[in-house]
């Protein structure tokens, strides 16, 4: 495929796809960075660190050399660019755990999920369907639903495509769910800006298939919390 990445750099590929489905006022200094940790803890397992940093920056230049090229949609992948070089003190460093600004984010699981957290936010793994959660300022979620909306006002639900908005009450949590849907190809992603008790949280629900049923992870919604929010002086 012409626009793959250089075999070198083939490893960037799962944060290629994330940053492809953010919008661009999503990417950030704020921006989960877990997808390039990971990836990058497998590039350098079993290198000493300094065969890992000489790797890492020829790592940059490599990506840096790709997204110059002429034709190249992937201007996301700059984001990435500056943190690469210094990828093992900026990701991999062992740093004392500070109490995440935003809260941690807390629900109940389905039987058979997998879940793992990262400065507070919650990523969970059931069946075919992946759930995010990110705590938020009570600003930032407001943000995000009013964002929701004027999507669906530019770009409205019509025959199984476009976006639509509705205001959802899961017990005590309660917020705007945005459903974005395509026919061909299938895609279908859930958006969320909810009030929790103890909090906000941002939520993103997306499938590997092309379409899913989202009532059964829905019902644990009411399960939502935001712990240690504000975090203690």
């Amino acid at each position: 495929m012409a626009n793959s990445l250089p075999t070198r750099i083939r490893y960037l590929e799962p944060v290629r796809k994330q940053l492809a489905a953010l919008g661009p006022d999503d990417i950030h200094e704020d921006t989960d960075l877990s997808a390039l940790r990971r990836v990058v803890r497998k590039r350098v397992k079993g290198l000493s660190d300094v065969e890992a940093r000489s790797a890492l920056n020829e790592d940059a230049a490599e990506l840096e050399k790709w997204l110059s090229k002429p034709g190249k949609a992937d201007t996301k992948l700059y984001f990435i660019l500056p943190i690469l070089p210094d990828a093992l003190d900026i990701l991999l460093s062992v740093q004392t755990q500070q109490p995440p600004e935003r809260g941690e984010a807390s629900m109940e699981l389905p039987e058979g999920a997998k879940a793992s957290k990262e400065y507070g936010c919650l990523s969970v793994k059931w069946r075919r369907l992946y759930l995010s959660l990110y705590p938020s300022h009570r600003e930032d979620m407001h943000s995000f639903a009013g964002r929701f909306k004027e999507n669906a006002k530019s770009q409205p639900m019509s025959d199984g495509n476009g976006t639509s908005v509705a205001d959802v009450h899961f017990g005590e949590v309660s917020g705007v769910k945005c459903t974005s849907k395509m026919k061909s190809p299938k895609f279908k992603r859930l958006d969320y800006a909810l009030d929790v008790p103890g909090g906000h949280i941002v939520a993103v629900l997306q499938s590997t298939s092309g379409d899913f049923d989202e009532s059964e992870l829905e019902a644990l919604f009411h399960t939502m919390r935001v712990l240690n929010y504000p975090p203690p002086d």
